[in-house]
């Protein structure tokens, strides 16, 4: 998504980060840079919670079986 807001858009946060670096506003693209890494970050946290409470039964079911083995 990202990639496609630098190559293809007037908006967003890639296209942001593109326009500090071409217009050599540095702490503007590594702030946009390290704010893409921390949205990245949150959006992993957010999936591992989820999937923790989606497949709860799986990990329990996977743990009789290899005891079972």
């Amino acid at each position: 998504m990202v990639y496609g807001e630098m190559v293809s858009t007037t908006d967003g946060l890639g296209f942001f980060i593109l326009f500090a670096q071409n217009t050599f506003r540095v702490i503007d693209m590594w702030s946009g840079i390290i704010l893409l890494g921390l949205l990245g970050l949150l959006v992993n946290l957010i999936f591992i919670a989820v999937e923790t409470r989606v497949l709860a039964w799986h990990r329990g079911w996977r743990a009789s079986v290899l005891e079972g083995s």
